[in-house]
């Protein structure tokens, strides 16, 4: 489970812009932290909604609509905006892997028998003529 969730000091920087969380009259509203936890065992996994763990982050739908809604009211790029500004290079990578594609792929010319297809040796045969017999 380690690694899938945040850690005190991201989830301290990102306190400020998660709306709610407030005490109302039955207690302490959703948990903003499970959630963002959900949204990024979501990402990191490639899972469907579906296939939230409901035993560690809940109901499905209830994240899906809670998803939903924050991207309505604006709330993930006003994180993005704040969180870009001093970017967390601890998961940065850099690969200077090359693939080759063939020439043909570019457009570049092709051999010279690649051009048409080879025509097979057999005769052709006037079918139209046989089916009349």
């Amino acid at each position: 489970m380690d690694g899938e969730v945040l850690r005190d000091d991201q989830w301290e920087r990102l306190k400020p812009f998660v709306p709610g969380g407030r005490k109302g009259r039955r207690g302490p509203r959703s948990d903003g932290r499970r959630f963002f936890d959900a949204i990024l065992w979501l990402a990191r996994s490639g899972a469907r909604w579906r296939d939230l763990p409901e035993d560690r982050f809940g109901p499905y739908q209830t994240v899906k609509r809670r998803y939903y809604r924050w991207i309505e009211q604006g709330i993930f790029d006003r994180i993005f905006e704040a969180v870009s500004v001093d970017p967390d290079m601890e998961w940065l990578s850099i690969d200077a892997t090359v693939i080759r594609a063939q020439a043909q792929a570019a457009g570049g010319r092709r051999k010279r028998g690649e051009r048409k297809p080879r025509l097979s040796a057999a005769p052709e045969v006037d079918l139209a003529a046989k089916s009349m017999r």
